[in-house]
């Protein structure tokens, strides 16, 4: 398939030609402390510009104090107006690039410790965020409110952007007003429809005579709230088209709330799900509408383009994980491209512990300014033990700063545990990762060495001048009674489907991700997958009933035990709910705070609060944990090779500690 919709050049409001069809969407980045437009600011916005965006938007951009926080940028003031004008000259110079920025109030999701006042909304209900209730607003507090917004977006168009978008979604102060479960005001901007998106069409309506009819104007929607008793396709898309009545020119449409419990970002989401959101809003206005979410594939993102579903595809965490995707896909480097996998780990759950984002897959975000790398020195010959993610990171940037490598894997494929986890159901993507790798090893010529073993002997016959021991890990046992039984495995075998009978009745012994995931590996076994469960449905050859009953019962007992409180303790915020979920949907019982005291023929024995329990197993799966494997950094060491240790052979952790580490320990060689 060629890209042809991709990069066709679009005019917004009639005046704004934007060069290709790809938009980075505001994002919440938290490169910031004070509120200040920072240099990672610039760094990592820069990138993104050079790499070939079309319509780069940076924000979230504050319009007061009440409704933001330190760590987002704000133009409640002049303080930064005039560095945004300096960098959007300098986009502007330098790059194709459009330049645009998003109004942001966080309503009853912001947090009053950071300023110290309550938080502000449409109602007094409290938000399953932050745990407080915000203060109603009285109609002082709208006009107030409503005058701020016009002040940020004059700012902003004196700052220089060509776009200025106003965030109506995601549960945030607009979507607030707009939705009956957060706005239940008796006056003038509650009760109807109407009524409830008047403060949205107002503000919209005078933000557009603030800035006049030169200015493009969007607004972002959700295009459904995925809140039961919320907004759904239809009532957003009125409020679309009452928006674009009042003077937008774009709508860019994105998915539920942060509150919702259908999974929107998550990895598990298939690809392009959502794309039916956008349609529905489409069919409302007349004026070009953005995509969002799981569209990262750019041959998906051109054929939703030639759908006619939207006009424009945002491009979110598939450009923090590479900067230079448009360039490559138009360039035809698409083996170069570095994938996002939807893992969330650097991206979501960092926004939610209030930290700066990063992504797994690509160290330098948010570092682009520091960590650029530059061609070695001194060229070194250097040998790679492991082919899991650290080895295969440090493989390729080692590779690319001009040293010359060898990785040997004993395993007659890449990817080490990641391998693994592309094997619990909703985790395919996480492949990707490991295909990126290797085909970026091959471009920088890294030499890889398949079903070999790098011994002490192989290490003294090459003498080479780095030795970088990234062998990973193995899975550990533990001293219980009957843990040598026959029918007791490791979650890694099951995984790795070196398990050929599992019985009916299984207890996996370790709740961390591993444990929760070979159980969810194990309860779809004896399930239909999605496409036979749409089959079914599209043709009506079974009831819906009927047809999920075949879809979540694997008709075995699966039952995961641990000591801990909190099962999946160790799976980022953003993940954990939706993995949880899925378990219980298909009948996996969760017992936390049950510890393993003995492993029998047909059951194991337990204690728990209320005593001693018996529960009944065919199959026991371990799932307790992992010990390093760094034998041959032992053995080497003191013998005149710099040995450099990385990843899971340090310490088992997580992918994303792994990556960074091989990232490090290359750019610093």
């Amino acid at each position: 398939m060629e890209f042809i919709k991709l990069f066709e050049p679009i005019v917004i409001n009639g005046k704004l030609k934007v060069e290709n069809r790809i938009v980075l969407p505001a994002l919440g980045l938290a490169y910031t402390q004070d509120y200040s437009f920072s240099e990672r600011f610039k760094g990592f916005y820069r990138a993104r510009a050079h790499g070939g965006v079309g319509l780069m938007t940076v924000g979230p951009i504050a319009v007061d104090k009440v409704g933001s926080a330190p760590a987002i940028v704000q133009l409640f003031d002049d303080a930064n107006v005039e560095p945004l004008r300096e960098f959007i000259d300098e986009v502007h110079r330098d790059t194709d690039a459009k330049v645009g920025t998003q109004l942001f109030h966080m309503g009853r999701y912001s947090f009053s410790f950071l300023w110290g006042e309550q938080p502000i909304a449409p109602s007094a209900i409290p938000s399953k965020l932050t745990k407080q209730t915000p203060r109603e607003m009285t109609l002082e507090d709208i006009d107030d409110l409503q005058r701020a917004y016009l002040a940020a977006a004059r700012r902003a168009q004196a700052a220089g952007f060509d776009y200025i978008e106003i965030l109506a979604c995601t549960g945030y102060l607009i979507s607030e007003f707009l939705s009956p479960l957060t706005n239940q005001r008796t006056d003038e901007y509650g009760g109807s429809l109407e009524n409830r998106m008047r403060f949205g069409v107002e503000l919209i309506q005078k933000v557009r005579e603030a800035v006049g009819e030169e200015m493009t104007l969007g607004v972002r929607i959700a295009g459904n709230d995925f809140m039961e008793g919320g907004n759904t396709n239809v009532e957003n898309a009125l409020f679309a088209a009452a928006a674009e009545e009042a003077g937008i020119d774009a709508v860019n449409v994105t998915g539920g709330w942060h509150e919702t419990n259908i999974p929107q970002l998550t990895s598990d989401v298939p690809p392009g799900v959502y794309t039916y959101l956008a349609r529905g809003v489409k069919e409302k206005v007349g004026v070009p509408v953005f995509a969002s979410n799981r569209l990262g594939n750019p041959y998906l993102a051109e054929r939703t383009l030639r759908s006619g579903a939207a006009d424009m595809i945002c491009w979110g965490r598939p450009l923090i994980a590479d900067p230079e995707l448009p360039n490559k896909v138009k360039q035809g480097r698409l083996g170069e491209i570095i994938p996002c996998i939807a893992c969330n780990q650097g991206c979501f759950d960092s926004v939610f512990s209030q930290q700066p984002v990063c992504c797994v897959l690509n160290p330098q975000a948010g570092r682009e300014n520091e960590r650029r790398l530059r061609k070695a020195e001194s060229r070194k010959r250097v040998l790679v033990a492991g082919g899991g993610p650290a080895g295969m990171e440090f493989a390729v940037t080692a590779a690319a700063r001009g040293h010359r490598v060898t990785l040997y894997e004993k395993e007659d494929r890449l990817g080490g545990q990641i391998a693994l986890a592309c094997m619990a159901p909703g985790k395919a993507e996480f492949h990707n990762l490991v295909e990126s790798l290797e085909k970026r090893m091959a471009l920088e010529d890294v030499e890889v060495k398949l079903g070999t073993l790098l011994t002490v002997d192989t290490v003294k016959r090459e003498k080479p001048d780095v030795l970088v021991v990234a062998s990973g890990a193995k899975s550990l046992s533990i001293d219980v009674p009957g843990i040598d039984k026959p029918h007791v495995v490791s979650a890694w075998d099951v995984l790795a489907e070196r398990v050929a009978d599992i019985g009916e009745n299984v207890v996996v012994v370790g709740g961390a991700a591993t444990g929760c995931e070979s159980a969810h590996f194990i309860a779809a076994m004896g399930t239909v997958d999605p496409e036979a469960f749409t089959f079914l449905i599209y043709h009506a050859a079974e009831n819906t009933g009927f047809a999920k009953e075949l879809l979540r019962n694997s008709r075995r007992k699966i039952t995961i035990i641990d000591m801990v409180p909190r099962l999946a303790e160790n799976v980022g915020r953003t993940s954990r709910w939706s993995l949880l979920k899925r378990l219980r949907l298909m009948g996996v019982e969760l017992r936390p705070n049950t510890r393993l005291l003995e492993i029998r023929d047909d059951a194991v024995i337990v204690e728990t609060e209320e005593g001693e329990q018996s529960i009944p197993a065919d199959t026991v799966v371990l799932a307790v944990g992992a010990v390093s494997v760094n034998d041959l950094a032992r053995e080497i060491g003191g013998d005149g090779i710099e040995v450099i240790t990385i990843g899971d052979a340090v310490a088992p952790r997580k992918m994303s500690d792994a990556i960074l580490e091989g990232f490090e320990a290359a750019f610093n060689l």
